[in-house]
């Protein structure tokens, strides 16, 4: 199994011996919620500060009576009574301090589910790492030590970044943690070097072709080298809590071999199948998000040339123009998301219920487009606005969409549809173009969902795609 994309609950894939047999996955990579008791929004660097982003996803937990009845049902069982009793500290925490609308016991209770799932697919040589903060790093060990076994801990890895915001009541909270455990004493390892210079030489040192002193050393378990992913990064997607692609190479290089199987059960943007295509192993995501596996889709489908759509498989999205369009008439802003993620418009900006064919924005894509600048080229930032309508298209929605892409200052527009109402998007659009230094776009467009379905990209620079992290060579699996 390779280059699979699941849009659910990963408790149900995980739960799914057809899905995910016994002992079949090499690496798990997981970076969950934090219970930081945030909502995450998809951002957007827009020239209209009046538009409301869309939420990605509420790390809110609250406890609920299915959760006591779960919890019960732990403490029955004589494998999972430790994990039960872990809870139950939780609960007790919290019960002498201050009513809270959240609960980390709740939050607890649904990783402790999950990572259980996890145990069963992982390898007898498998490492899992599972990525949090110091919110309730605490908790997660003891969980993991519950369902891992405190003998099989490797190593709590210490991420350390540097990024904007200080407070006056305390340390600079700059830094994740990575609770490393394998599943027997049989755990595989690659040691990994990094290269250290030295502004002085002393007898451990080399001189490199340009004069510097330098060691190659063993990567320790502080890892402050790598940076976190900013707003300037090249390899932003816009997704909340993107981590960087050299954190994931490290951990898979470090973690498995060529031709494994990684495993991701809260995929996000996909960073982690990134890394794993590039570096040669098989991969598999599962996210409850049907926009980030289609996102997920088109970052592998512009980073590795390789690859075409029947190459990815994601299940759980609309595999056809009737599951599409069932999609559209049962949820129409779900509809809107799954659309978005599969172009890579990292950005929607219209509220879930919001109506009136005003020009909403539903997604951003942002574009690099080559321009040619006196005698020189240059590369300039560009947006593309995609509007979604899963029903019928009227003149005036054609015709607001051109005038939001004026507003914003955006080079086009794309309006997504069925391919019944593509009639109204060619009779009523724009005549106006754009270029890049090569040839002429429309500026306003329309392009179908059978066109989506089938790979087919809108009429774009090819420079469309390089904000998904970069073009990428790699290893290509049979």
């Amino acid at each position: 199994m390779n280059r699979v994309l699941y849009a659910a609950d990963c408790l149900d894939i995980l739960q799914d011996p057809d899905k995910l047999p016994d002992q079949s996955v090499d690496l798990i990579y997981l970076d969950p919620p934090f219970n930081s008791n945030s909502t995450y929004n998809l951002p957007f660097k827009s020239r209209d500060r009046s538009l409301k982003p869309v939420e990605a996803f509420e790390d809110t937990w609250r406890w609920g009576f299915e959760d006591e009845t779960k919890l019960r049902d732990l403490e029955k069982n004589p494998r999972t009574r430790a994990l039960a009793t872990v809870l139950r500290f939780a609960q007790e925490v919290e019960g002498v301090r201050r009513k809270r609308k959240t609960s980390m016991a709740a939050y607890v209770l649904n990783m402790a589910l999950r990572l259980r799932a996890m145990r069963r697919v992982l390898k007898d040589s498998g490492s899992i790492y599972l990525h949090c903060d110091p919110t309730a790093s605490h908790y997660l060990k003891l969980i993991m030590d519950g369902v891992f076994g405190a003998s099989n801990f490797r190593n709590e890895v210490i991420w350390g970044y540097r990024t904007g915001g200080v407070s006056k009541k305390r340390w600079p909270r700059k830094h994740d943690i990575l609770l490393v455990y394998g599943k027997t004493g049989e755990t595989m390892h690659n040691p990994l070097q990094e290269r250290i210079f030295y502004d002085k030489p002393f007898f451990t040192t080399a001189v490199d072709e340009q004069g510097r002193h330098y060691a190659d050393v063993y990567i320790r378990d502080v890892w402050d080298d790598i940076k976190a992913v900013l707003n300037v990064s090249k390899e932003r997607l816009g997704y909340p809590t993107q981590k960087p692609l050299a954190l994931l190479e490290r951990i898979v290089l470090a973690s498995s071999n060529v031709g494994d199987t990684v495993l991701d059960p809260f995929c996000g943007c996909g960073t982690t199948a990134h890394a794993a295509e590039k570096l040669g192993r098989k991969w598999i995501g599962v996210d409850i998000s049907r926009f980030s596996t289609g996102l997920i889709r088109r970052r592998m489908l512009d980073n590795f040339r390789y690859l075409n759509i029947d190459d990815v498989d994601v299940f759980g999205t609309p595999q056809s123009v009737d599951d599409a369009r069932d999609l559209a008439q049962r949820d129409k802003f779900e509809f809107e998301k799954w659309v978005c993620g599969a172009m890579g418009a990292n950005g929607m900006y219209k509220n879930p219920g919001e109506k009136g064919a005003d020009g909403g924005i539903d997604g951003v894509i942002e574009l690099p487009v080559i321009r040619r600048i006196g005698n020189k080229f240059e590369s300039q930032d560009e947006y593309v606005i995609v509007q979604v309508k899963g029903g019928n298209v009227s003149p005036d929605a054609v015709k607001a969409l051109a005038e939001t892409v004026r507003r914003l200052g955006a080079v086009a527009g794309i309006l997504v549809c069925f391919a019944d109402q593509l009639g109204t998007v060619e009779n009523q659009r724009s005549e106006e173009m754009w270029s890049d230094a090569y040839q002429q776009y429309p500026f306003i467009q329309g392009y179908s969902i059978a066109q989506l379905l089938a790979g087919e990209k809108p009429n774009m620079p090819p420079t469309y795609g390089y904000k998904h992290g970069g073009r990428t060579q790699a290893f290509q699996l049979k």
